[in-house]
């Protein structure tokens, strides 16, 4: 009965909880595609609050293994006969790791210092589920020496960790909430293996999963506020919760395709998970109406669950032309084999994105968005239509990115019209510099992109006023 009355309880605090969230985000919908958020030029500003590409180096992903999974069976089989925990990879290869983020160019990086499995990827005194190589101070020592802003990836939502059995609301699941109650002993947990993280090896930040009605929520925002406040703090999902905006450094939620829906169900064990998809559609919103820093977040594969390649290697270099180009933060899940390695095609995708993002990096990293209530850029029309706009502003200049969302080859057509655009002098094809011919006539302007000009994912153009 006890317990029935807790799930009552729970499922109403959530309901209202939502209910006062859905209310904020409409409000807040409603005022801002009317009236777009304004930004300004800041080239000073630290990196947390600029555009950016990041890794997030994953240690959750086991083969044959769902995202939800039975916990009881699963710690039975980590564990030797003594019940301690018997641990048997991912072996984190965490020099590879930094080395593959300084290829790649990425402007922060994350490391899961703990999944929802409990098992701590650092040095703590507080558990014995715990691997015996401190990954979390060579992370550490690595990005400092490489000059990599650093963050540690931690689980507050979810703890699977056999010390908690006692308490665990749902063993047989990984969606087993700890905190919706007052939990004394998870909650001196938390506090205990943030003093750790953050004393031990001073992250830039911490990426923390998930914002949720809960406790262990409100209690991180609190003890990092309280005693860790130039440590930068972010949560999962924290980017469709308006009670967030300003409360944490930086807001992030997942995006995992370019072009999809705002949510699609997927199946994982016994469970159906609505998935956040469609980066156009959440980064050109966010472009629109978020007045703070925030970031998107996709698996370097087809999804946490499944490490294979995606079937067009552009995807996630157009996702973040998308991303960034609307001002907010890109991060990319790399999967690692329980040998340590990452899967090869995840880094194969990765130097993929890397070849495209170092020769364009200021030109994302350095820009703040153009303020325009649509979701393309008003008075530029393209041919084939495939081709979406997006605009920004870098240097004095508009930069005017042409995603090719369908990777067109053939030439392509941009018309220019209406004030705004009617004393174009001069427009460049960067990062190359390459001055194009422009077709001018009225009020406007026309442009014909010939196909050796074409990139198969961002055609970014700079436009010279007279």
């Amino acid at each position: 009965m006890a317990c029935t009355m807790s799930g009552y309880r729970d499922s109403s605090r959530m309901a209202r909880w939502a209910a006062r969230e859905i209310s904020r985000a409409l409000a807040m919908a409603c005022r801002r595609l009317i009236f777009p958020v304004l930004r300004a030029p800041g080239p000073d500003e630290p990196w947390y609050r600029k555009p950016g590409l990041g890794i997030m180096y994953q240690i959750e992903y086991r083969p044959g293994m769902d995202w939800d999974r039975d916990y009881q069976e699963f710690n039975r089989s980590m564990m030797d006969g003594n019940g301690k925990l018997k641990f048997n990879g991912p072996f984190c290869r965490i020099e590879k790791w930094v080395e593959l983020s300084e290829d790649v160019g990425v402007d922060y990086h994350v490391l899961e210092s703990k999944w929802h499995d409990g098992i701590c990827y650092f040095r703590t005194e507080l558990t014995d589920w715990k691997t015996e190589v401190d990954y979390c101070g060579r992370f550490a020592e690595l990005s400092r020496q490489a000059g990599i802003p650093f963050m540690f990836y931690y689980s507050a939502v979810f703890d699977h960790n056999p010390l908690f059995d006692p308490i665990q609301p749902n063993p047989h699941s990984t969606f087993s909430v700890l905190s919706m109650e007052p939990q004394p002993v998870y909650e001196d947990y938390l506090r205990g293996q943030y003093r750790e993280l953050v004393e031990r090896y001073r992250p830039d930040g911490m990426w923390i999963d998930w914002y949720w009605p809960d406790r262990a929520t409100e209690l991180t925002i609190d003890f990092f506020r309280t005693h860790y406040p130039d440590t930068v703090l972010t949560f999962n999902l924290s980017n469709y919760f308006p009670s967030s905006y300003h409360r944490i450094d930086y807001t992030t939620g997942e995006a995992h395709d370019l072009d999809g829906f705002y949510l699609k169900p997927v199946k994982t064990g016994a469970m159906i998970l609505p998935i956040f998809t469609g980066a156009w559609r959440w980064a050109t919103l966010f472009r629109r109406t978020a007045d703070h820093p925030w970031e998107l977040i996709s698996p370097a594969g087809k999804w946490w669950q499944d490490p294979t390649l995606r079937d067009d290697p552009h995807e996630l270099p157009r996702m973040a032309a998308v991303i960034l180009g609307s001002g907010g933060k890109f991060c990319v899940g790399a999967s690692a084999q329980l040998d340590g390695d990452l899967y090869p095609d995840q880094v194969k995708q990765l130097k993929t994105l890397g070849a495209w993002y170092r020769p364009r990096k200021k030109l994302f990293t350095d820009s703040v968005p153009l303020r325009y209530r649509g979701q393309q850029v008003p008075g530029i029309r393209t041919c084939p239509s495939s081709v979406r706009s997006m605009a920004c502003i870098h240097d004095g200049d508009t930069l005017l990115h042409l995603v090719n969302v369908d990777g067109v080859t053939r030439p392509i057509t941009v018309e220019f019209k209406g004030r705004r655009w009617g004393n174009i002098s001069k427009i460049y094809l960067e990062p190359a510099w390459k001055e194009l011919e422009v077709e001018r006539g009225g009020r406007g302007a026309r442009l014909v992109i010939r196909p050796e000009d074409i990139d198969p994912v961002d055609i970014i153009l700079r436009l010279r006023t007279a």
